[in-house]
């Protein structure tokens, strides 16, 4: 699980051999991620989640969103063996171990964890660069009204972005470069705006080996009804297909 400062760096451990648009058959092929999370993919509205942006939103980090992710980034891998996929975590907050448990591939795995006011430009120019099948974004501890993130920005004479101007910025990244983007939200945290995302998934907190899911926002406007699934913090014994 490699840990980067900057995108250049994170894109010269890349390398331009694994560039996305170096697996266009596939993504025509398989547009859907599939998780290989028995029961949920039944939830999703196409039974997988779409290239684009997706919001993973739960109470205060607590509902299962991480682990949703990391099944996010295990099926991104499983699409090529040259398939990688990166992680915004301004702050450390990434468990190694939970990691592995997920049957990612930590060679595969890239974590980036940038101060907080250059979370905005920094996932930009990772979508932007067409080179992860999957790029997690930590949203919950960036305070964008912080005066923390306030003085950085002004220290480097850059406005940090709103929320939304930075969704619909990677939103237009994600079109052009054919990424999925987990935004991991904390649901009690107010919004003056919605976001544009593609897909809203609202999680429940996980209790007796269950975990609620609503869909709360779809880009065709389909929405439901919370439902539970088994709660699968553990890949391991998840059969997903071979990488080919």
């Amino acid at each position: 699980m490699p840990v980067s400062p900057g995108v250049e760096a994170i894109l010269a451990r890349v390398g331009p051999s694994h560039r996305l648009r170096l697996f266009a058959a596939d993504q025509e092929s398989s547009p859907l991620l599939r998780l290989a999370w028995p029961g949920l993919d039944d939830v999703l509205p196409d039974g997988g989640l779409r290239r684009g942006v997706v919001e993973l939103t739960a109470l205060r980090a607590l509902g299962g969103a991480t682990s949703l992710a990391l099944a996010a980034v295990r099926a991104g891998q499983s699409r090529s063996q040259g398939a990688f996929c990166a992680w915004v975590d301004p702050e450390a907050t990434l468990h190694a171990p939970g990691v592995v448990a997920a049957g990612v591939d930590l060679a595969r795995m890239l974590v980036v964890r940038p101060p907080r006011a250059e979370l905005g430009r920094l996932a930009v120019k990772l979508v932007s660069s067409s080179a992860f099948e999957v790029v997690v974004v930590d949203f919950d501890p960036v305070d964008f009204a912080s005066p923390r993130v306030e003085r950085a920005s002004r220290m480097k004479k850059k406005k940090a972005w709103a929320p939304d101007v930075l969704v619909r910025k990677l939103a237009l990244a994600a079109e052009a470069s054919g990424t999925t983007i987990l935004l991991i939200t904390d649901s009690t945290k107010p919004r003056a705006l919605p976001w544009p995302v593609s897909l809203r998934l609202e999680l429940g907190r996980p209790s007796r080996g269950e975990i609620s899911v609503r869909v709360a926002k779809d880009r065709q406007g389909r929405v439901g009804l919370a439902k539970t699934v088994a709660f699968q913090p553990s890949f391991q014994s998840v059969h997903l297909p071979e990488a080919g």
